[in-house]
């Protein structure tokens, strides 16, 4: 099993941030208020609960459901336990609540510089790992 690079989990990470923002800019334009500066938008009810929503659904659902986001399946990442079983829904909302913690001054990525398997603290708590599946299938045909 190949243990995700770091630079890879930032690129999925990146294009994930890129679609929140992509969608939240287009219902910001159809349903925000115009920021004084002229950068960005203010949401307010119903479109920023669609847009609570839509970040959900982005990474904390779709990762406890399918293991992956839709930028760690761009780049064949999925998250795992650390025996390398599908993850379930309460590993993934540990890793999404620590999250936040791992973002602060980049605190997630110094602790992933520091381990061999490139955890974050997130990864660290909820005992998982991301790995590459472009990996794990070249591996599996070789069995076959």
């Amino acid at each position: 099993m190949e243990i995700a690079k770091k630079r890879i989990r930032i690129g999925a990470f990146l294009i994930d941030i890129f679609i929140f923002w992509s969608i939240a800019m287009i219902v910001g334009i159809f349903y925000g208020t115009p920021h004084e500066e002229g950068i960005g938008y203010s949401l307010n009810g119903l479109p920023a609960l669609v847009m609570f929503l839509v970040g959900f659904f982005l990474w904390p659902i779709s990762e406890g459901i399918w293991g992956r986001t839709i930028g760690k399946r761009l780049l064949n990442l999925k998250v795992v336990t650390d025996d390398f079983e599908p993850i379930g829904m309460g590993q993934e909302f540990g890793r999404f609540i620590l999250g936040f913690l791992d973002y602060i001054f980049l605190i997630g990525l110094i602790i992933a510089t520091t381990n061999k398997q490139n955890k974050r603290i997130g990864d660290i708590a909820a005992k998982t790992i991301v790995v590459n599946t472009k990996a794990l299938e070249s591996n599996l045909v070789k069995f076959q």
